[in-house]
């Protein structure tokens, strides 16, 4: 415990990230040909939603160019269908909003909330949000992701729980809710590392809780007081991933966070929390060398969530899961 409330108040998760912004900024205006980095695509179904697949089988990690960032979007006003967007208002947190391409399911798109890691943290430049995770996969295979995908950027200095943040998190859901077809029963909240500490403790806020369907929290943990945030979480369905070799934030984090959550009496709702406890996670991202962060032990688990090695382009185990939930519809007044 007394290691998680080190850690929780630490701002060194993935710094190197501000390292990168230079060549980030160059990788942006150096995307040329980036469209022909995606392969061949036919239609498929799912019981969900109708959505491209590959034709030929490849993997994410074997599929398009990983020497430059040049999926990195640009700076926008608006969402716009098949592409991803960095958006910056004085009226709003900074953040990346992906629609998929095509018409919108009847239901509307489900909505993926990822939060980043520290090093994406402003000043970072705000297209850095895409380096890894959902918004990466937005970026460089838009045709395959089944969800529309929110990724707010905080500052370097606060927590994505912090109260300034999670309301304005909760405003972006909002305010896109009624901009875009959305299936507001479908939204769901994941993050890495510094994000993933965000993703537990936003959804333990009984203030935040019930905007979300389903959490997938990676390499984070609870805050104390552990009992009472787990009480929160009773009716979340939860999937965490932790690396046990992970260097930089400790597996205890996500154990002792699942143990809580495990211990307070579950609706048949959430079900039982499922926990990948990597036996060795990976230590850097795909895109890593690209943008020259150093290589960290255990630390990038969320490749295994996102983008795990055995899987197909287009095929991730962990947002099967997330469809497969949704929050029931509100009692009537």
């Amino acid at each position: 415990m007394e290691g998680m409330k080190r850690l929780l108040g630490r701002s060194a998760v993935l710094g190197s990230g501000l390292v990168v912004a230079l060549v980030a900024l160059a990788a942006i205006s150096a995307r040329s040909g980036a469209a022909a980095q995606t392969p061949e695509l036919v239609a498929f179904s799912t019981p969900f939603l109708v959505l491209p697949t590959p034709a030929v089988m490849a993997k994410y990690s074997d599929t398009g160019n990983w020497s430059s960032l040049w999926w990195l979007p640009e700076t926008g006003g608006t969402a716009v269908p098949g592409s991803q967007v960095a958006v910056a208002r004085p009226d709003a947190l900074p953040h990346l909003i992906f629609v998929p391409p095509g018409a919108a399911p009847q239901k509307g798109w489900p909505l993926m909330v990822f939060l980043h890691g520290q090093g994406e943290s402003s000043p970072s430049p705000l297209p850095m949000v895409a380096l890894q995770g959902p918004p990466q996969h937005a970026g460089r295979h838009p045709t395959t992701l089944p969800f529309a995908v929110l990724s707010p950027q905080k500052p370097m200095r606060s927590q994505f729980f912090d109260d300034d943040v999670a309301e304005g998190i909760a405003a972006l859901i909002k305010h896109y809710s009624a901009a875009l077809s959305l299936d507001t029963s479908r939204v769901y909240l994941t993050g890495l590392s510094q994000g993933g500490i965000g993703a537990w403790n936003l959804a333990s806020d009984q203030k935040y809780t019930a905007l979300f369907a389903a959490i997938a929290p990676v390499c984070g943990g609870l805050r104390p007081p552990l009992a009472l945030r787990a009480r929160q979480l009773a009716d979340m369905p939860i999937y965490a991933f932790h690396g046990r070799n992970d260097a930089i934030l400790p597996v205890s984090m996500s154990d002792e966070s699942v143990k809580a959550c495990e211990n307070v009496t579950r609706t048949q709702r959430a079900g039982k929390v499922k926990y990948d406890r990597i036996q060795r996670a990976a230590g850097k991202d795909y895109s890593w060398d690209a943008a020259d962060i150093p290589h960290m032990e255990g630390h990038a688990s969320w490749v295994n969530a996102y983008y795990p090695e055995d899987s197909t382009l287009g095929q991730v185990p962990l947002y099967d899961w997330f469809l497969s939930h949704s929050r029931p519809a509100a009692a009537p007044e």
